[in-house]
C-alpha cells in the first residue's frame, strides 16, 4: 500500500519581543520518523511539539517541552514509530519556541550582582519591585538616568539578544515595541534585560560573552517610557512567561549586598 505522508510546520514565537533562530525538521526511517532541531541562539531554547498522528505512537507524551542547546546543529529531539506496517500513516505537528530551559525552577538565589552603572556613581530607584505605574506583579527596577548615562553588566554571561535601532516614545503601552534593549544569559539559566537604551547606544554584539561590570551600552528614553531611564529585570523564562526575580546588590563599594528599595539611592 502507498504510504501517505501529510507534513505542517508550523513556528510560533511565544516571546513578544522575537522570533527565535529555531528550525524543527524530521527524517524518514524505516520504522517511521526522527525529529530533529538547529538551534543558532546563543542560548538554550525550549521546543513544545503537539503532534497530530495516523498509525505513528509517539515516544514521548505530546506536547512535551524539549530543551535545544545554544549554536546546536541536528540535536535529537523525539521520534515517532509506525504501529502497522501494512497501512499508511499521517504526521503534523506544531511547534512553539521560547529562549531558555522552560523546566527549570531552581537558580542562584544568592548571588550577588553589580548595580548597573559604573564605580562611583550613584542613582535612585525610581520604580521598585511590584511598582504601581508599570511593574504590577512583576520584579523589575527602574534607575533615574539621564540619556547617555554608561550600562555596566549586573553578571558575567553572553548576549542573546539586541534591539538598538528605534528612536521614539510614549507613555502607553503601544510603543513597548520600540523598546531598545539587551538581553543576557547567566550561567544559572536566568536572563537580565536591560531596556529603553538610546538609538544605537549598544557597545556589544550577539553572542559576546560579558563579564560582570563590563560596559555594554547607554540609557535612553526609547519604547515605553515617560522619561530616560533603566529598566532592568532578571528572569527565568517559562514557555509563555517570564518568571521576574528579585535580586541582591552589592552597595557601598561591595561592603553590603541588599535588596534595593523604591526611592532610594545607591552607590556603586
Amino acid at each position: 500500500m502507498k504510504t501517505i505522508l501529510t507534513t505542517l510546520l508550523i513556528f510560533l514565537t511565544i516571546n513578544m519581543y522575537a522570533k527565535h533562530d529555531v528550525k524543527v525538521y524530521y527524517e524518514r526511517n524505516d520504522n517511521g520518523y526522527t525529529i530533529y532541531a538547529d538551534n543558532n541562539e546563543y542560548c538554550p531554547v525550549t521546543i513544545q511539539l503537539e503532534f497530530t498522528v495516523t498509525n505513528l505512537s509517539l515516544k514521548d507524551p505530546n506536547n512535551n517541552l524539549y530543551v535545544i542547546q545554544p549554536r546546536q546543529k541536528k540535536q535529537l529531539v523525539t521520534q515517532l514509530t509506525v504501529t502497522q506496517k501494512n497501512k499508511g500513516y499521517k504526521l503534523s505537528y506544531t511547534s512553539w519556541t521560547n529562549y531558555g530551559d522552560a523546566t527549570k525552577n531552581t537558580y542562584d538565589h544568592d548571588y550577588a550582582y553589580d548595580l548597573p552603572y559604573a564605580k562611583g556613581q550613584s542613582f535612585k530607584v525610581h520604580q521598585g519591585y511590584n511598582g504601581t505605574f508599570s511593574h504590577y506583579n512583576k520584579n523589575a527596577l527602574d534607575f533615574d538616568m539621564s540619556i547617555g548615562s554608561a550600562i555596566h553588566a549586573v553578571r558575567n554571561g553572553v548576549v542573546i539578544k539586541i534591539v538598538t535601532q528605534h528612536h521614539q516614545n510614549c507613555g502607553t503601552k503601544e510603543c513597548k515595541k520600540y523598546n531598545n534593549h539587551i538581553i543576557i544569559y547567566h550561567s544559572d539559566g536566568t536572563f537580565a534585560e536591560y531596556t529603553h537604551l538610546k538609538q544605537n547606544g549598544v557597545t556589544v554584539a550577539l553572542g559576546d560573552i560579558i563579564k560582570q561590570g563590563q560596559l555594554i551600552g547607554y540609557s535612553g528614553n526609547t519604547g515605553w517610557s515617560t522619561g530616560p531611564h533603566l529598566h532592568l529585570e532578571v528572569f527565568l523564562q517559562k514557555m509563555r512567561k517570564r518568571e521576574t526575580i528579585q535580586t541582591k546588590f552589592k552597595i557601598n563599594d561591595n561592603t553590603e549586598t541588599v535588596f534595593l528599595k523604591e526611592k532610594n539611592s545607591y552607590k556603586k
